[in-house]
């Protein structure tokens, strides 16, 4: 089970810390932790499913529990899927407790999380991300990277689309390149 927020925060007060909040969090927190696995990059997890808090330098957080709490995370590094409506104040809060020199990735096809992504906050980037270039082909789909080379996936629909790409937008800015990005996606 997962603990508290101010829990998470107190055993990761030296870590990069990453909140991913809305519909798809745990989806995204699973690619993101795959493909830093597929990497041999060290990372603590911590969802509704699995914790582990070592001394990796990065903790990636699937924000459960009461709403109201979230900010207690103290979060880096914010990325919201798709949101519900009626949090947006929680969700608001959230993203405006982002730090100076943070970040707020936001669904660009969610147009709540795209008003709150988008709001202009003092030194915190705001990134957008949608479904990436793609084929699909008897139920899957085949990603396309930006020197058109291509690879297989397992994924499926349109909300794992999305997913995979806030999890290549946000590994890209902790050093994974595209290349490494997609042949591990390829085994997710």
């Amino acid at each position: 089970m997962q603990s508290a927020p101010s829990t998470i925060y107190s055993q990761s007060i030296d870590k990069q810390r990453v909140v991913i909040a809305g519909k798809s969090k745990a989806r995204i927190a699973e690619m993101i932790a795959h493909v830093l696995k597929q990497n041999g990059r060290k990372f603590d997890l911590s969802t509704s499913a699995t914790e582990q808090i070592t001394d990796a330098p990065t903790i990636v957080i699937e924000a459960n529990g009461d709403p109201k709490s979230l900010t207690e995370y103290q979060h880096h590094i914010l990325i919201f899927s798709p949101l519900v409506a009626s949090e947006k104040d929680i969700y608001s809060k959230l993203a405006d407790s982002t730090p100076k020199s943070g970040g707020i990735f936001f669904d660009d096809g969610d147009e709540l999380a795209k008003s709150i992504g988008k709001k202009e906050r003092a030194d915190v980037v705001a990134i957008p991300f949608s479904v990436p270039k793609h084929e699909m082909k008897n139920g899957t789909a085949t990603l396309i990277s930006s020197s058109n080379e291509k690879f297989q996936t397992k994924l499926a629909s349109v909300e794992d689309l999305r997913s995979c790409n806030a999890a290549k937008e946000f590994l890209q800015k902790i050093g994974i390149t595209s290349g490494q990005f997609y042949k591990a996606i390829s085994t997710f």
